[in-house]
């Protein structure tokens, strides 16, 4: 289904329906992050800091004395 599809399937709900939609979209939006940092998957991080150790383990050798 289209989002076009949606909003004409919302434009012809009664108007106490599509203020329940407006209320649910105003609290989806309050739930994203205000910050606007983008966060990573956990999973793809870890890897990445695998990486980081690997290709520079005497840093961090010397980092953690």
């Amino acid at each position: 289904m289209s989002a076009a599809e949606i909003i004409e399937m919302i434009d012809k709900l009664p108007p106490t329906e599509q203020r329940e939609v407006r209320a649910y979209l105003e609290q989806k939006e309050k739930a994203t992050p205000a910050d606007g940092v983008r966060r990573m998957d956990f999973e793809k991080g870890v890897a990445i800091g695998k990486g980081i150790f690997e290709r520079h383990p005497e840093l961090f050798r010397k980092l953690a004395q």
